[in-house]
């Protein structure tokens, strides 16, 4: 009988802390993305704390923020972070099922499985200790389990591709990996029998579309997959796209 993980639900200033340092980390990578959706987007004011290399200029003034934020919205946030357990604990039993079914009862990875609440906009894992984090407010609180869902997956398909793919594990292809498999988790998710149990897609990015497009007119046809395969012909579409444009970036 497969065993699946219990997702603990957390508040942490700390957390969001490390997340925002993790952003102006990726700035130099990914042109800045992340903090313009995370922070700037959500949070317009901020940007002026930010340099034009999207450097922090000053620390103090972004941890007071966080810190303050979570001192005066903690009521809140407790509330909120029950809800999204609750939700969670009603559709995770379903979820389960069709994870099994797509990995064939692969054993999940050790880890810490804790979905933090987080002030903003964008919302990361974390592989080395199985953590992620998931919105305080969103506009549809029913999507949170879209992402709660999402987050998992990459956990067991990280665990599985790097299982089957030891030499992509290296640093120099996370780009790679990490576009296969945003694109995995599109395609998943946004398949009939997932949406069945979700009843909302997956958000996914804009620069995989075309993949997804091309392979969902098959794959939504049928009624199980071959997940080896369909791993295949992501890795083939996405290497074809990195060669079209000579970057690994899309």
């Amino acid at each position: 009988m497969s065993t699946h993980p219990t997702v603990r639900f957390h508040l942490s200033a700390a957390q969001d802390k490390r997340t925002l340092r993790a952003f102006e980390k990726d700035a130099i990578y990914d042109q800045g993305r992340n903090l313009e959706w995370a922070v700037f987007k959500k949070y317009p004011t901020l940007k002026s704390e930010y340099n034009e290399l999207g450097r922090l200029t000053h620390e103090q003034p972004m941890l007071r923020f966080i810190n303050e934020t979570y001192r005066s919205q903690r009521p809140q946030m407790e509330r909120t972070m029950l809800e999204h357990r609750k939700r969670w604990e009603r559709i995770a039993p379903s979820y389960f099922k069709l994870i099994e079914k797509l990995f064939d009862h692969r054993t999940w990875p050790r880890g810490k499985y804790i979905a933090y609440g987080t002030i903003w906009g964008v919302y990361p894992r974390f592989l080395e200790n199985k953590t992620f984090q998931i919105p305080f407010r969103h506009k549809v609180p029913q999507y949170v389990p879209v992402v709660i869902a999402h987050e998992l997956l990459h956990f067991l398909f990280y665990d599985y591709f790097y299982e089957r793919f030891p030499k992509l594990s290296r640093q120099k292809d996370a780009s790679f990996v990490w576009h296969v498999s945003e694109i995995f988790n599109t395609l998943v998710q946004n398949s009939p029998e997932w949406m069945s149990c979700f009843k909302r897609k997956s958000l996914g990015y804009p620069e995989h579309d075309k993949i997804v497009a091309n392979m969902s007119r098959k794959l939504y046809r049928q009624s199980s997959w071959n997940l080896n395969d369909v791993v295949d012909e992501i890795i083939k579409q996405t290497q074809k796209k990195i060669r079209k444009n000579s970057v690994v970036r899309f």
